[in-house]
């Protein structure tokens, strides 16, 4: 896979957009990384304000350089407004795997469909357009909802590695660790698109095409 999980790459689904992360999105995530409640389980940030949001993105287009990483900013489609980022990392070409992690998003969205648009946009490309044989997906131990989240679309879960990096206020962090392979995404695909078909409420206010 010498060539594949290479910028530029844009995703499209019916509510979101992927598209490359670059400094013009710095402000509205700005905006995003100023709610507390986006960072609880995750191992860096906050950022919450634009100098280190876009130190932030900085970090990333390094190592999206180095061909570790390939960041993405979640954006609305129906407004255009960046609401969050997630990206593909630890990507190892030669052995045809990469995770899918870095994600947090305006927390007024949690209860919609965008992560899981995310995660079908993320997962299709990795499977169908990267020939990817194996993707992972982590979770702090204390994050209930997301592992119920990972499960639930099909992760299987591979076990813990117990307080394996220390994270904010010196607390050593245990991370869940899920995978899906090559010939597991077809039953995860169908369950996606069949939640994402279903009607929806907006958080923001209004009822979802279906």
């Amino acid at each position: 896979m010498p060539d594949r999980f290479r910028p530029p790459v844009t995703l499209h689904s019916t509510r979101i957009r992927l598209e490359p992360l670059e400094f013009v999105h710095a402000e509205a995530l700005a905006r995003v990384g100023a709610m507390p409640e986006v960072w609880q389980f995750l191992s860096y940030g906050p950022f919450p304000d634009q100098e280190r949001m876009r130190e932030h993105i900085r970090t990333l287009l390094e190592r999206q350089g180095l061909g570790t990483d390939l960041p993405f900013a979640m954006v609305r489609r129906s407004d255009g407004i960046p609401i969050g980022m997630t990206r593909f990392l630890n990507i190892e070409r030669e052995n045809e795997t990469a995770e899918i992690g870095g994600t947090w998003f305006d927390s007024r969205f949690w209860r919609g469909p965008y992560n899981t648009e995310s995660k079908r946009l993320m997962l299709g490309h990795a499977f169908d357009s990267e020939g990817a044989h194996r993707v992972s997906i982590r979770t702090d131990l204390r994050n209930e909802r997301s592992q119920r989240a990972i499960e639930r679309i099909g992760g299987r879960r591979e076990g813990v590695l117990r307080e394996e990096r220390v994270v904010r206020e010196g607390y050593r962090r245990s991370t869940v660790v899920y995978s899906i392979l090559a010939d597991e995404w077809p039953a995860v695909r169908d369950r996606l698109d069949d939640w994402i078909a279903r009607p929806w409420t907006d958080p923001a206010g209004g009822t979802s095409p279906t």
